[in-house]
């Protein structure tokens, strides 16, 4: 798939034209609390007299702001309760996020690095550590954020090739399912790739292929905006490069 999927753009990505798009309101969850709040908790802890206890306060607001961060996003892809259903945990959470290219793989690692120091290990948190942790979660909140809205008003992207032909990602929220459609008129080539996880057989092979749908229609959606440039789009398709 994802071979057949970079050779259609390496063709055809200069003849991309934008067309149309749009889709709904993403359907999100009524958590009372949300990221943000635990990122303020966590700074009002760190603003507060220096101590072992609001290190650790600091260290474990921080980590549920993650945790609230990454549940949030998976209730606005309808994920939630697939994760639940198939037991899978907090790896495999930030395992979408990294196939799908939204946060960069050294960054979650560090993030985890940092969480299981306190968490497995018991060890009393340095400033320093925090303060980074702190920096880490604020970009790892504000990232995910941005990409809320392909599960709503940007969940269709339609765009037509100009020597005929086009482009079309289509996410659903009900399965969930990601479908991309790439065609060229001239040569009668189409195909429909597709990762429906409402049928899923095997989940760790169907998330993914679902998280790689979900880096197409994230960078088309960046390509429209102009947010980054043809080479990027194909290098961030290839995996080589994070976008």
């Amino acid at each position: 798939m994802e071979q057949d999927i970079f050779d259609f753009f390496a063709k055809y990505i200069e003849e991309l034209d934008a067309d149309s798009g749009g889709g709904g309101g993403a359907k999100v969850p009524d958590f009372e609390l949300l990221p943000r709040d635990f990122l303020d908790f966590a700074e009002r802890d760190l603003d507060a007299p220096r101590s072992i206890h609001t290190l650790v306060n600091a260290t474990s607001n921080l980590k549920r702001a993650v945790d609230c961060q990454l549940d949030y996003f998976l209730c606005t892809l309808n994920l939630d309760g697939f994760y639940r259903s198939k037991r899978l945990g907090i790896d495999r959470k930030l395992g979408l996020l990294k196939r799908a290219g939204i946060f960069r793989s050294r960054s979650i690692e560090k993030l985890n690095s940092l969480r299981n120091r306190l968490e497995h290990h018991y060890e009393a948190p340095k400033i320093e550590d925090v303060e980074v942790y702190f920096d880490l979660v604020a970009a790892f909140v504000s990232v995910v954020e941005s990409v809320i809205p392909l599960a709503g008003f940007q969940s269709n992207l339609c765009n037509s090739l100009v020597c005929g032909g086009g482009v079309e990602s289509d996410f659903s929220h009900g399965e969930p399912r990601l479908r991309l459609t790439l065609s060229h008129t001239p040569s009668n080539y189409r195909r429909v790739f597709e990762s429906d996880l409402s049928k899923s057989v095997d989940p760790v092979a169907d998330l993914e292929n679902f998280s790689y749908l979900l880096r197409v229609h994230m960078l088309l959606r960046k390509l429209e905006e102009s947010g980054i440039t043809e080479t990027h789009f194909l290098r961030a398709l290839s995996g080589s490069e994070r976008v």
